[in-house]
Order: structure tokens, then sequence, then C-alpha cells
């Protein structure tokens, strides 16, 4: 087997260059933590179009109301930023939990995205935060919502001439927080079986502008409309609570595999939304 083209654009004009000459023969690069993995699986790019010497595609910035994470970020300066902590809690909650420490040293979210992941842990934070995926190609630049990016497993709508340029999140209010609940086989080195990241505004013991997002439970990251719906404008009182319990089973679209059952995964959404709701309002600090 020949191995394939290395190429290394400094600019994102260049590397879009490369890319347009042949869309579906190179495959983008920066921390490789899934593409390795495929390739030994039998992928066999013709080339790779490495990014990381792309300064564009780096860093966090909080600036016109949004919070701006470059696609090459990695997963651990996710975790560790302090504006991230502050303004995504659920974003950096589910950054620390991705792998190992290698893996997040490497892992990037821009590939997260890509991936396409139903059990992808940054994801479902982002969705609940109403985060936009950046693109640029040779037609220009367009913004698509988190919910509409990913179509099915492994499955995206950026076009094979098309970069992931970043992440744009709009900055929450004064009161809104946002968490997110994981289970596993362990905490640490294990994928989700069951993910639900929950954002909202407190409104005194209200909630309002809800948004409630499941991993790992369906053919892509889903929003659990009925369980958003039922906790909207209400105080989270138990039979609240008991409520939204049943609803997100109902919004949860999960499989038996060989990790979990449908049953199980589908139960565990209520178990976890209940969790995050209670850590949301303080009233509970149980670990996922």
């Amino acid at each position: 087997m020949n191995n394939p083209l290395f190429v290394r654009p400094r600019t994102l004009e260049e590397a879009l260059l490369v890319l347009a000459s042949d869309p579906l023969g190179f495959v983008p690069l920066v921390g490789g933590t899934d593409l390795l993995v495929r390739m030994q699986d039998g992928l066999r790019p013709k080339g790779l179009l490495d990014l990381t010497a792309i300064a564009e595609l780096v860093g966090i910035t909080v600036a016109d109301g949004m919070v701006r994470i470059g696609a090459a970020t990695t997963h651990a300066e996710i975790a560790s930023s302090r504006e991230v902590q502050t303004l995504l809690p659920a974003l950096a909650e589910a950054a620390a939990l991705v792998g190992s420490p290698a893996i997040r040293n490497r892992g990037t979210i821009g590939g997260n995205l890509a991936n396409a992941s139903p059990a992808a842990d940054t994801v479902p934070p982002l969705l609940a935060l109403s985060a936009l995926v950046e693109l640029a190609g040779p037609r220009g630049r367009r913004t698509v919502p988190v919910e509409a990016f990913a179509v099915g497993p492994g499955k995206t709508v950026r076009r094979p001439d098309e970069l992931i340029v970043a992440v744009a999140v709009p900055v929450p209010g004064p009161m809104a927080s946002s968490v997110f609940c994981r289970l596993g086989t362990r905490q640490a080195l294990s994928i989700a079986k069951v993910s639900v990241a929950l954002a909202a505004q407190r409104d005194g013991p209200c909630l309002r502008q809800v948004r409630v997002a499941l991993g790992a439970v369906g053919p892509t990251v889903l929003r659990a409309t009925g369980a958003e719906a039922c906790l909207e404008g209400k105080e989270p009182s138990l039979e609240v609570l008991d409520e939204a319990a049943i609803k997100v089973q109902a919004d949860a679209r999960p499989i038996s595999d060989i990790r979990s059952t449908e049953a199980w995964r589908r139960r565990m959404c209520g178990v976890l939304l209940r969790r995050a709701v209670l850590r949301l309002v303080g009233q509970g600090q149980a670990a996922p």
C-alpha cells in the first residue's frame, strides 16, 4: 500500500485550495484520534490534510455575544478554559470526560463534530447551548446549527470540499446555567451509554428557555422536546420531574447493542434528566 500524500498548509485559504483539488481524496487531520482508528480498520485516504499549522482554527474568544471555539481547539483546552467553565459549564464538564488525558490533549472539538458519533460527549452540550458550526469552502462560509449538522452515525452536512472552522455558542444570560451528565461503564476511558445535557434560564423558582439534549440514544444526538415542554416555565417540583422523566424516555430513540439494552437506556434518560435538573437548580450535587 502506498503511503498517503501529506500536506501541511499554513493558512485556511491554502487548505481549502488543496482540498478543492481532490475533495474525496484528502482527509482533514488535526488530532487524529478517530482517523487513526479508521485507518487501522481499513480506511485508505489518498492524502492527509494536516491543519495543525493554521492559527485561525485554534483558540477560544468571547466577542459580540458569542463564545467562539476554533475547530482545532483540544478538549483539554476547552475543559480548562475559564471562559468556558464560567459561561458554558456543561461543555467544560463534557470536554473533561472525553477519553483519557492523552486523548483530551490531542482530540479536538471539530473532530468530535465531524466524527458524528451519537455518543460524542461534547455534542449534547453544544446542542443544548444552541451552538452553530462554522464551515468554510470554495463557495464561502456558512453556519449550521449543531442540531442539524449530523444526519446519521458518521454522516454530516459538511460538503467534501468544506472544512469545519469553528463552533460558536451564544453567551448565555446572567441567570442561565447548564449541566452535563453521563453514564458509561466507568467514569474515564469509556464511551457514553447515555448522556443528557441541560441548559436553562432561572426565573425565580422556574426554568425558562429550557433545552435538553440526549446522547447515545438515537442515530444522532437528539433534542428532547417533550421534556423541554414539560419543564418550560415551571418550578421543578417532584411532580414535574416525574412527568419530565416520562417525557424524556419517550423522546429517546435507543437501541439494544453490546453495551446496553434499549429499555435500560430509555430508563436512564429519565434518571439523568432528574439528576441534571437537580444539579442545575442547586438542590442536589449527585455525580453523573
